[in-house]
């Protein structure tokens, strides 16, 4: 259980930095997570 908590802990960290301001704006960042989920939904 240790193991899948630390996981989760770590993409909740990853994805609160790539959500963090930056190169992109919180739009595009937000259209490129759609897109991305989309596509990887399509190929099944």
């Amino acid at each position: 259980m240790t193991t899948a908590r630390n996981g989760r802990v770590k993409f909740v960290d990853y994805f609160e930095s790539v959500h963090e301001a930056g190169a992109l704006d919180a739009k595009t960042k937000e259209l490129i997570h759609i897109a991305v989920v989309l596509a990887l939904r399509c190929e099944k």
